[in-house]
């Protein structure tokens, strides 16, 4: 029987391979696995498991009420943006473009060489937010929620609720824009220095010799979407023995309910951007699935694919979005001279929900225990981005465990990506 049962595993976590997937990124949440560069498929214990192979709940060799292998955890949270992410949302905060608008009046109601210094150095400046954006991804990820992990001999199970919202977006400058910044910038450099510098531009001027306001023709824009996810889960693992080997299965049925986000602003006028939302209020069933394997008392593989079932959510504007399944492999090697070190990847890239890049991460981390702290530092690279979320990151964090009581927190502030996370736990 029990071989019957790993076979239909194996057959259904590997009937995914070919999918083209369109998928939000696989997802890492607590700090443990933030820390360790987001491995977490062949490490994760029962605090983690469900987030990421429901199959480690049942690796463990001893029965709960002896060894404490259970967590009651809350809250887990985290938070992951990019650079680019702050980069559109200051540049709504600042206005550069009505900073331009107003210094063109100035220089207008007083010609002088100072009023057109002003709209010199507003043009720069608004060149200069607008540059990093172009082209650029911005995601954003950020999940809160409670889970009861129970980690026993040869089987486990656990309970998840949790609250996540997710998506991503591309700013967008255009040529048109960037070329009219570069006119305003040569046209008052030349006025600045009497010729000295820049080059005429007498376009940019009306018959009176008036300089014309353009900033309400950018036609730049950042757009995005996003889903706000309540998920209710409950896991289930056993160790099963197929061909004289033991091997470990986890399966997490849950539900998931969706709230799709449109979001579109002109960013040559940020003050005028349009927020949709659409609420999707059917509880659809999906399912996690997991496999892992003990080659030693050291090292263990572990395979994992998330939203077996696809999910479906409709935008207002009448587009939608999708969640297909997410597959991802992994390693952990254990020693007690060099630590705990984790390797995961994506075997399927996760395509993007809101026109950003789409993510295949590569995740590496380690784990060295010092008494009642652990450290932790990891690396992770996207094999698919492009520009800055083609960049490596770098994250670290630790934890501290009191009489059963942990706290763990990581902070990534690495390449295009910023993040935090913390988590509260307790075992039993």
């Amino acid at each position: 029987m029990s071989q019957r049962i790993l076979h239909l595993v194996f057959v259904i976590l590997f009937s995914v391979y070919p999918l083209a997937v369109s998928a939000v990124p696989f997802g890492t949440y607590d700090p443990r696995s933030v820390a360790m560069g987001g491995a977490g498929v062949a490490s994760g214990n029962s605090a983690n498991a469900v987030f990421f192979n429901p199959s480690l709940l049942a690796q463990y060799t001893s029965r709960k009420h002896r060894a404490r292998n259970s967590h009651y955890v809350f809250p887990v949270a985290s938070l992951s943006v990019s650079k680019i992410t702050e980069d559109i949302v200051d540049l709504a905060d600042n206005n550069p473009e009505q900073a331009l608008s107003d210094s063109i009046a100035t220089y207008n109601a007083d010609p002088t060489q100072t009023t057109a210094e002003g709209v010199l150095a507003a043009s720069r400046n608004l060149q200069n937010d607008l540059e990093p954006i172009a082209n650029e991804t911005a995601f954003f990820d950020g999940i809160v929620g409670m889970v009861i992990g129970i980690g026993d001999r040869r089987e486990g199970g656990a309970f998840v609720i949790s609250r996540r919202f997710v998506g991503d977006g591309i700013g967008k400058l255009t040529a048109a824009d960037r070329q009219l910044l570069t006119d305003y910038i040569e046209g008052l450099d030349f006025v600045v220095s009497a010729g000295a510098s820049g080059a005429p531009h007498p376009e940019l001027f009306d018959a009176n010799g008036n300089l014309l306001d353009q900033t309400g023709n950018l036609t730049s824009t950042a757009t995005g979407r996003g889903l706000l996810l309540t998920e209710m889960g409950i896991a289930m693992s056993w160790n099963v023995e197929l061909f004289r080997n033991k091997v470990d299965i986890g399966f997490t049925p849950k539900f998931v309910q969706g709230t799709a986000y449109e979001y579109n602003s002109a960013l040559g006028n940020s003050q005028l951007g349009t927020s949709e939302r659409k609420e999707n209020d059917n509880w659809q069933f999906t399912l996690d699935m997991g496999v892992s394997k003990s080659l030693n008392k050291k090292l263990k593989l572990g395979l994992a694919v998330k939203n077996l079932v696809p999910l479906e959510f409709s935008t207002k504007s009448g587009g939608r979005i999708d969640i297909q399944p997410q597959l991802r492999a992994g390693a952990a090697y254990r020693s007690m001279d060099w630590g705990y070190w984790a390797l995961d990847m994506d075997v399927l890239e996760n395509k993007s929900i809101g026109g950003g890049d789409n993510t295949q991460y590569l995740s590496l981390g380690g784990e060295w225990l010092v008494k009642a702290w652990a450290l932790r530092a990891g690396y992770k690279l996207n094999l698919v981005g492009r520009g800055d979320f083609a960049k490596g990151v770098f994250t670290m964090g630790t934890g501290y465990r009191y009489r059963g009581i942990g706290l763990d927190v990581a902070y990534v502030d690495s390449g295009p990506e910023r993040a935090a996370s913390l988590q509260m736990s307790r075992r039993f």
